[in-house]
């Protein structure tokens, strides 16, 4: 099995910390590698799906696919377009 089918297996299983590990090592931002950056999405959404919120919300200080993929789980959690200069409102719990 090679390191993609290892972690399509990790991520079908709910294994976000194999998943992600074996995604996160391979991505690349705007690579001219399309297989690199496309694993740059993958580690983006993957963070998104295991709820690494704060793992996340540090991406999308310099990374724009980290944003807007943040915004989108703050928008389906019904919070509202939050992260870097636009923080999450406070719901006033302690």
């Amino acid at each position: 099995m090679n390191r993609y089918e290892q972690a399509r297996a990790a991520e079908q299983r709910q294994d976000w910390d194999t998943a992600i590990a074996l995604v996160s090592a391979h991505a690349e931002c705007y690579s001219a590698d399309f297989h690199r950056h496309h694993d740059h999405l993958w580690h983006v959404d993957l963070l998104a799906r295991a709820g690494r919120i704060a793992e996340l919300t540090e991406l999308a200080l310099t990374d724009h696919h980290a944003r807007r993929r943040l915004d989108r789980v703050s928008s389906e959690r019904g919070v509202g377009e939050s992260g870097p200069g636009n923080p999450a409102p406070s719901t006033g719990a302690p």
